[in-house]
């Protein structure tokens, strides 16, 4: 390329780099957003999972059982719930969400269906061909993920009561470090009674439900609370990953800016003496003729 042509590359370069610094200054700005919300929401997860152990404790106490077991046998299907990205420059995060998500469904015990929310995602699995079950788009603010939360875990529970499914597991992108993330599974329902989830020492709370309800009741808000931390940490995670992504572009783009840069000044300097060149032999003849 002549100097003109790189002069033309170096300005749609520059506009290109702009851009990307606007994307990447939004990305920023989301993910710190969604980071500093994220700590709330795990907060109510880990309350509703201490009330949980405690409520299950009491219907123990009463009839002997609890009723995680006895719902996950309403039906035999599964659903795995996977939080895609809504929006794309990405980089490989839906991908390897959709790879965790297939490693679930591989080892269920018995036969899953896979649905899919963030529209980007929607999009690899059909690429792929996945079959996926469209679940809606996820959260563009931190705002949307409460609002959203309250609507999958009622269209969960809709199908889990109408006996359509057995259960649910999510998969979602979990935040690691500043701006590392992987992926992330879940049992949504039944329930998983893990860390925490013991009910504490001590004198019983007082209620005024029975112990059934009450565990009924904890469950549905329990599995808000998970539903809603997932989707937080989804967020979070999107914009994590799409700030790496912009940041590399940044790179790369003053990486070439720079060799672009240094090849227009070249390509003008080789301009020049060319020019010098072919006015010193032009004025040869002049000299030789005057002489």
């Amino acid at each position: 390329m002549d100097a003109a042509e790189l002069a033309a590359r170096i300005r749609t370069l520059s506009q290109a780099a702009k851009v990307v610094d606007a994307m990447r200054s939004v990305a920023a700005s989301r993910r710190r957003q969604a980071s500093d919300a994220c700590t709330g929401f795990e907060r109510y997860a880990a309350a509703t999972r201490a009330a949980l152990g405690e409520a299950i404790a009491l219907l123990a106490a009463e009839e002997g059982s609890a009723p995680l077991e006895k719902a996950a046998g309403a039906a035999s299907a599964r659903r795995i719930v996977v939080l895609f990205s809504e929006h794309g420059f990405v980089g490989a995060l839906n991908e390897r969400l959709l790879d965790a998500a297939l490693r679930v469904a591989r080892d269920a015990p018995g036969p899953v269906e896979l649905a899919a929310l963030g529209t980007r995602g929607l999009r690899l699995c059909r690429d792929r061909g996945v079959v996926a079950l469209p679940g809606g788009p996820l959260p563009s603010t931190v705002s949307g993920v409460g609002p959203a939360a309250d609507r999958l875990t009622r269209d969960l529970f809709g199908a889990i009561a109408g006996g359509a499914i057995a259960g649910v597991d999510l998969v979602f992108a979990r935040r690691a470090g500043m701006l590392g993330w992987g992926p992330q599974a879940l049992r949504l329902f039944p329930p998983e009674r893990g860390p925490g989830a013991e009910a504490a020492p001590g004198e019983p709370p007082l209620r005024t439900l029975p112990a059934a309800a009450l565990v009924a009741r904890i469950i549905e808000e329990h599995c808000l609370a998970q539903a809603a931390w997932a989707l937080g940490e989804a967020f979070a995670c999107e914009h994590a990953a799409r700030l790496a992504a912009m940041e590399a572009s940044a790179r790369s783009l003053r990486d070439e800016l720079d060799e672009l840069v240094s090849a227009e000044r070249t390509a003008r300097q080789e301009a020049i003496t060319s020019e010098i060149l072919e006015i010193a032999a032009g004025a040869e003849p002049l000299r030789e003729a005057e002489g």
